[in-house]
């Protein structure tokens, strides 16, 4: 047993070790290094929000479904002296409104009008601002038909 562990932690660290080494094929050029168009920017800003604003309607919804269930819970209750009630309900609240307040600032941050002015600004020769720039990835810039 104690070989078998052995074998496949060796196997392991050697796949590890091959699919890091710098020159190897399938290794990704980095963002600063590569040279992309005005185009493929772009397109890949619009890949970059629309994978980004796909959960935010989730959160919104999931967080006012929760705050909904914490707010019938707090206002239904009937024995004050019930500690159990009261804690679910105040948790209900808050993780509601955290689901809720995320899924809204999402929305905001990667929205359509967002994204307008991005490109906008972009092609009028403006830097991409520096979240748009953190979060731009390698795999963004594959071509993608939308």
């Amino acid at each position: 047993m104690r070989r078998l562990f052995l074998l496949l932690a060796l196997a392991a660290a050697a796949s590890a070790a091959r699919a890091q080494t710098p020159g190897s094929p399938a290794a990704t050029p980095s963002l600063a290094t590569a040279h992309y168009s005005a185009a493929d920017t772009i397109r890949a800003v619009r890949h970059l929000f629309e994978h980004r604003i796909k959960g935010a309607v989730g959160y919104a919804d999931a967080g006012s479904a929760v705050l909904t269930a914490g707010a019938v819970a707090m206002a239904l209750r009937t024995d004050s002296t019930s500690e159990g009630q009261r804690i679910d309900s105040n948790r209900d609240m808050l993780v509601g409104s955290a689901l809720m307040g995320y899924g809204v600032f999402r929305a905001v941050r990667f929205g359509r009008t967002r994204y307008e002015q991005v490109v906008t600004a972009y092609v009028q020769g403006e830097p991409l601002p520096p979240y748009v720039r953190r979060r731009l990835k390698p795999k963004y810039f594959r071509y993608r038909a939308f």
